[in-house]
């Protein structure tokens, strides 16, 4: 699910967004700055202590008016009405304790970053507090400055530790327990150039001059008596003054977003019903069974019931808008496989678009063979071919010369067009921007679409952060695929590990090992993949053929370094996480991830995916580090004792939310800010119960509450009409 906008005015699941140009510029209102404030799309630069040069660094965390910097909600809280004692410090636990400055250094180890290390002390215990790039932190804290610290307590060499803390220094002459004052004190996600004060203070500031303004944008039939004002509620999810009204102000908020997510793709769907039609498709089948004839396997019960799905919507009038869920190595490529023979069968092309270049090739290394056998020759369209060979490629398109095309972003570039679009096919759709999708998607005729990913979404999840699109679930896996052994393993076995690579190795089985960072990094106390490729080249697998691949490699490179573990020259593959996605390399039979508790748990099982799939039994090994957290380890033991991807999506979710739950943000990608569909099942059905209601009562929304909806809509979309759902 995507939208866009041509104004570039944008609406994502993770981010609802107040379009500005929906309202008159200060300017226009009359003299820059001066005057009451009008609307929460004001740009925040008009805020007391913004200004341009803030507000460009707000910009950073997506922050450019009133309404984006009242909903960058706390990513947490510190409670301030209670400490603990250092001696009690938990890793990986958020905690407020006092104590007096030790000692305090200064200095740039090895030209690196700046590092303030100040020795902090009660009766019971003495921690490290550490900031980097923080020099004038350094002239704050003297010998015997009395603190009040919030921060996570971690390990660094042995040393206990607590980076970029929070501190308040405190007058000797009052008790501690009297300066906290019984705050709760918001956190919030930052960036370079902004101080958790800073935005304390400017929120705080926003919410006094913009109370007035800040309108009610929910419907009367999802307010009770309980339910704060939307100026109410935003004040108490930043600033709690007691937990019960936080607690009302969250449900609001929650459901603000669940119902407008839902109102935006429910009219979605029915204007692009409304608007073009893709082609109707007159399914022969003759392509498919000499395809699956020649597999040598028959499809899973689920497999033909999506390619039965996938075929009515060929069929029918309002073409196919699916998504196709499937777990790792459940045959998704296999279908999709039949629907672009269909499309081709039809006389139409078809196009199938991946992420990274090395999973284009390898679906064009899978599909090519059996097409061409069919007399289909597949076509590659990457970012890295010549200049010559892509001219010629996007020539051919044109005419109509080439039916079937697989490539990356190549494909979505303005010189290339099609004779006849049928079918687009995108693999890992999360992984593509919102306008990367859309560019092939555009035109009187647009073609059917079947997005696909690996990652479980539960169904909860999926019916509201993909209300515009069908969905179809492979929940079946193939009666050859093996399982997969995980095990956590405890610093003192790693020894152990290693000798069992050396020794698999020896009998042809390859094996991943994984890392979260391409490079040493000061102050994260992490290993990496450099690091890591020369120490086991020099240790523990010495003399075993062993390869590096990370995202900062040129591509001639990574395809050099790939092909060399797929055919066998290499028999382990140090990486990081750039061989989540499809790669397929049979004998690879072992996978370990270092510092495991840093990755989400649908994304350790996709990594697991990738080994087991040659026949032979596969083994994930996860390595926490020392002094992981107990809930870390808590959250490992899901993988050990889950195979179903579906499961763990949903412990996942109920563990981090949907904000992070398909990896790094970006445009398009589904999440909220507060909701969480999993948990908050209830404020679902309310929201979509709404939602339909309203759309039956009253489609064009010019009653009272669908003209409230309709102007917030706007406000955040900017002209509908211009909106475009992929």
């Amino acid at each position: 699910m995507d939208v866009t906008h041509s104004r570039r005015a944008r609406y994502t699941p993770g981010s609802m967004r107040m379009n500005s140009t929906s309202f008159p510029s200060r300017r226009q209102a009359g003299k820059v700055g001066s005057g009451p404030p009008r609307s929460i799309a004001d740009p925040c630069r008009y805020v007391r202590g913004v200004g341009p040069g803030r507000a460009s660094v707000l910009a950073n965390l997506g922050i450019e008016n009133v309404n984006d910097l009242l909903t960058h909600f706390p990513r947490t809280y510190y409670d301030r009405r209670t400490m603990v004692a250092i001696s009690s410090l938990q890793p990986g636990v958020d905690a407020t304790f006092c104590g007096r400055v030790q000692s305090a250094t200064r200095g740039r180890p090895r030209g690196r970053r700046t590092r303030v290390v100040v020795a902090v002390a009660d009766d019971t215990a003495v921690v490290q507090l550490v900031w980097f790039n923080q020099p004038y932190v350094f002239k704050r804290l003297k010998t015997g400055t009395r603190l009040i610290v919030s921060g996570r307590l971690s390990y660094y060499r042995k040393q206990r530790q607590v980076v970029n803390p929070e501190f308040e220094v405190v007058d000797d002459s009052l008790d501690a327990s009297v300066e906290i004052g019984g705050r709760i004190t918001p956190v919030y996600p930052l960036t370079s150039g902004v101080t958790q004060n800073y935005l304390r203070r400017v929120i705080e500031r926003a919410l006094e001059a913009y109370a007035g303004v800040i309108h009610e944008n929910l419907p009367l039939a999802l307010r009770d008596a309980e339910c704060p004002s939307r100026a109410e509620a935003l004040r108490a999810i930043h600033f709690p003054e007691s937990e019960s009204l936080h607690e009302r102000a969250m449900e609001r908020v929650k459901l603000e977003e669940l119902f407008y997510m839902q109102l935006a793709l429910s009219r979605q769907r029915v204007r692009r019903a409304a608007t073009g039609s893709s082609p109707r498709i007159r399914v022969e089948r003759k392509l498919e069974r000499r395809f699956l004839d020649a597999l040598g396997f028959d499809l899973t019960t689920a497999q033909r019931r999506v390619v039965e799905q996938i075929h009515a919507d060929l069929r029918g009038q309002r073409g196919m808008n699916r998504l196709l869920q499937g777990d790792v190595g459940s045959g998704k490529t296999v279908v999709a496989g039949i629907a672009m023979l269909a499309a081709v069968e039809a006389g139409h092309q078809v196009v199938l678009m991946a992420p990274t270049e090395i999973l284009a090739a390898q679906h064009a290394a899978t599909l090519g063979p059996h097409f061409a056998k069919l007399g289909i020759n597949v076509t590659l369209l990457t970012g890295s071919m010549k200049a010559a060979e892509k001219k010629s490629v996007h020539e051919r398109l044109a005419r109509g010369e080439i039916r079937a095309v697989i490539g990356t972003h190549a494909l979505i570039q303005d010189a290339v067009s099609f004779a006849s679009l049928g079918l687009v096919v995108i693999d890992e759709q999360h992984r593509f921007g919102v306008r990367q999708r859309a560019a092939l998607t555009r035109g009187a005729t647009p073609p059917h679409v079947l997005v696909m990913t690996a990652t479980p979404i539960p169904r909860t999840l999926a019916l509201t952060a993909y209300a515009d699109l069908d969905l179809s679930v492979i929940d079946e896996m193939p009666s050859t695929r093996m399982p997969v052994t995980t095990r956590i393993v405890p610093p003192e076995r790693r020894e152990a590990m290693y000798a069992y690579i050396r020794e698999r190795q020896a009998h042809g089985e390859q094996a991943y090992l994984l890392y979260p960072v391409i490079e040493d990094t000061e102050g994260q106390n992490l290993e990496s993949a450099e690091s890591a490729y020369s120490d086991l080249l020099r240790g523990p697998l010495k003399g075993v053929p062993v390869g590096l691949l990370h995202g900062r490699l040129h591509a001639a490179d990574k395809d050099r370094v790939m092909r060399a573990f797929a055919a066998g020259d290499l028999r382990v593959l140090v990486a990081t996480t750039v061989v989540e996605v499809g790669v397929h390399v049979p004998a690879a039979t072992i996978m370990v991830v270092h510092h495991a508790g840093r990755f989400g748990l649908s994304q350790l099982h996709q990594l697991r995916g990738r080994v087991g799939r040659g026949g032979k039994p596969g083994y994930c090994f996860l390595l926490s580090g020392e002094h992981a957290a107990p809930d870390t380890l808590d959250r490992l033991r899901v993988l050990v004792e889950e195979s179903d991807g579906f499961r763990i999506a949903e412990e996942d979710l109920r563990l981090r939310g949907p904000g992070e739950f398909l990896g790094v943000r970006q445009h398009g990608v589904p999440g909220f800010k507060l909701a969480n569909p999993l948990r908050d099942v209830r404020l679902v059905e309310r929201a979509r119960n709404a939602v339909q209601g309203l759309l039956a009562e009253d489609s064009a929304l010019r009653g009272v509450d669908g003209s409230l909806c309709r102007e917030y809509l706007h406000a955040l979309l900017g002209n509908e009409q211009d909106v475009t759902v992929v």
